[in-house]
């Protein structure tokens, strides 16, 4: 079984995770931070821009973050080293996130919460990440259950 890629991310940060499937063992892979200024030069954008009404300026940044992230995401998975996803974010960044998400990247996401755990220390994160990893696999084992990843 291949390592899990765990993403806890707000509108301000991100931290990328690994963990091993059979030792639940977390190793810290990266961390990215949105721009103090939100500037995010050479970054490509996924979400055209609305031509109806503007965005507000959080708003924006927010949607910029949640594209350089979900980039960051994709070259991850691309690597070929990661089986699944589980994904951290709370809402409004959730669904932000969600939406920059190419389809190859929404269909490993093994687990979605709606939770900013980005503020718990090592400990306790790790804990709520193996209890939410822990439910996803009890689903998945369900009869007449499908395997995809729900919001808690």
């Amino acid at each position: 079984m291949k390592t899990e890629l765990i993403l806890i991310a707000n509108a301000s940060e991100a931290r990328l995770l690994s963990r091993d499937a059979m030792t639940a063992t977390l190793n810290t892979l990266d961390s990215v931070h949105r721009a103090a200024n939100g500037a995010t030069p050479g970054e490509p954008q996924r979400v055209p821009v609305n031509v109806g009404r503007p965005l507000d300026p959080k708003h924006r940044r927010m949607r910029d973050f949640a594209a350089i992230v979900a980039r960051r995401v994709e070259a991850e998975l691309a690597g070929g080293h990661f089986s699944a996803v589980a994904l951290f974010a709370a809402c409004p960044f959730l669904g932000e996130l969600m939406r920059q998400f190419d389809r190859t990247t929404k269909e490993t996401l093994r687990r979605v919460v709606d939770a900013d755990i980005s503020d718990l220390d090592w400990s306790k994160a790790a804990q709520r990440i193996e209890l939410e990893l822990h439910a996803a696999a009890q689903a998945e084992g369900r009869p007449g259950r499908r395997g995809k990843p729900r919001a808690t």
